[in-house]
């Protein structure tokens, strides 16, 4: 017994001492190490800022150390960063965090996380005048939360907690979200990340004077991601996946329903050579509904293949410098602007373009599909590019040199039509039921009328179905093979016939 207790004692004193020179030992380093930190966080923040403009910088205002523990405070500054609408915004933010030193701190222990760590990181987001309304929305508690630990080879994993907020205004307009929970892991240079993050519900209504009140509702959000950086700069290869269980919108003086369920959102990227990058999103949604009856299902799959990675990011600078003129025609509702460049800027333009085609990338949608309970439609193009011998050819010898070949398929069920027009006449509260099937089937018969007269399409068993293929300047269009010259002409003729006479 005396033995046991001896052997219990010295296991004792060896964790207190082991826990008293690893507390020493992380106050040491953590100045050093909080400012390696904020540097990576830095570059991390400016490549996340690619095509958005301005700037945002992280920095260490104050550290306060203890033996155990101590208490850093982060300032956030974001200046001129461009809204979809044109407009920049401006912010501060500050961020308080109790570091607890390693190798055992109390919260993981307390949480029976055993495993000895540097450092554990306690942070929230500051009460301020910018954050006064969102800590009200939470309920007078910090809004933005996290608890990190920092392994001794630098790797990090914590969680990251927006809290539930509630907002009801004086008009009646609410907002009701549940919150949600982002758990993260990476390595010590940034280079390689896991993310997992779930929401249960969110739920918005909007209520104006002059017209009825909308209402949307989001239920079952997650996410999901595993990213890792390559060396080219702000490109990351990995995947990202969300899932909505349920997406839901309340509209118009009948208050109409519109319920998504199931969708799905599935991006992939990687190297698919030494200096280009490839990648594929997946859309899917399960069910569509509109006012209590069935619309059908739908799947779009678009992707991209052998981009200069050097030329992309090259590209992507000049698009961010000129990012306010393409944000300001936008917001007035003007076609691009011409932007001026004087000729270095032109010349290296055309160079990083010019070495973007060179790789032969090619853009596909590869299917756009919508179904409904007796027919499916479809439709799909795939567009290869190439380097053209100079961009100042004439414009139909540049084309013949840029675009090398285009696939295009389109299918139309008639039965899918039929379909289509059933739900419509139910919608417009017809209710003879023979009526509505003949207007069904008259709407999917008419529709193979339309396209065997045009000469546009072909019919194949149910379906109204449109190719085209080009490739070495020869168009060949639903099986007949002509010039692109010719194959203009007929669409010219096409869109002129049906053009309202007089």
């Amino acid at each position: 017994m005396k033995k046991s207790v001896g052997i219990l004692s010295g296991l004792a004193i060896a964790i207190a001492v082991a826990t008293t020179a690893g507390a020493w030992y992380t106050g040491k380093q953590l100045p050093a190490e909080l400012e390696r930190s904020v540097e990576r966080a830095n570059v991390q923040v400016q490549k996340a800022l690619i095509g958005l403009g301005g700037s945002m910088t992280v920095e260490v205002a104050s550290l306060e150390q203890h033996f155990f523990s101590s208490t850093a405070h982060y300032r956030v500054k974001a200046k001129d960063i461009h809204l979809s609408n044109g407009e920049t915004v401006n912010f501060e933010l500050g961020v308080t965090d109790h570091i607890e030193h390693g190798p055992f701190p109390w919260s993981r222990v307390k949480a029976f996380k055993l495993l000895p760590v540097m450092a554990a990181s306690n942070s929230a987001l500051d009460k301020d005048d910018f954050t006064e309304a969102w800590y009200a929305a939470a309920g007078d508690k910090a809004p933005l939360t996290s608890q990190t630990s920092i392994g001794f080879d630098g790797s990090v994993q914590g969680d990251i907690l927006l809290a539930p907020v509630k907002v009801t205004e004086e008009n009646g307009s609410t907002l009701d979200f549940s919150g949600m929970r982002l758990a993260i892991s990476g390595d010590q240079e940034g280079k390689a990340s896991k993310f997992h993050g779930t929401a249960e519900r969110f739920e918005m209504k909007l209520v104006g004077d002059d017209h009825p009140p909308a209402t949307f509702e989001l239920k079952g959000l997650t996410v999901d991601g595993n990213l890792a950086a390559t060396e080219h700069d702000a490109i990351y290869v990995g995947n990202f996946d969300m899932l909505l269980a349920e997406a839901k919108a309340t509209l118009g003086p009948k208050q109409q329903v519109l319920l998504l369920k199931g969708f799905e959102q599935k991006a992939v990227q990687a190297l698919d050579g030494p200096d280009t990058i490839g990648g594929r999103v997946d859309y899917k949604l399960q069910d569509i509904t509109w006012d209590g009856r069935a619309v059908g299902s739908a799947q779009m799959a678009v992707s991209l293949k052998s981009f200069n990675a050097p030329a992309m990011q090259a590209l992507s600078k000049w698009y961010q410098a000129h990012m306010p003129e393409f944000q300001q025609a936008a917001a007035a509702g003007q076609a691009l602007p011409v932007i001026e460049m004087d000729e270095a800027e032109k010349a290296k333009f055309q160079g990083d373009v010019q070495q973007l085609l060179a790789s032969k990338p090619q853009v596909a949608l590869e299917n756009l599909s919508f179904k409904t309970a007796n027919g499916e439609s479809r439709f799909s193009l795939s567009m290869d590019f190439a380097k053209p011998a100079s961009f100042d050819l004439p414009p139909d010898q540049l084309g013949k040199q840029l675009i090398t070949e285009v696939k295009s398929k389109l299918s139309l069920s008639k039965p899918m039509v039929g379909d289509l027009a059933t739900l419509q006449a139910l919608l417009d509260g017809q209710t003879d039921a023979q009526a509505i099937a003949m207007q069904s089937s008259q709407a999917g018969e008419m529709l193979g009328m339309m396209a065997l007269e045009s000469g546009m399409a072909t019919v194949q068993g149910t379906d109204v179905v449109s190719s085209l293929h080009y490739a070495d300047g020869m168009v060949d269009f639903n099986g007949k093979k002509m010039t692109v010259e010719e194959f203009a002409m007929i669409l010219a003729a096409h869109f002129a016939a049906m053009q309202p006479q007089g």
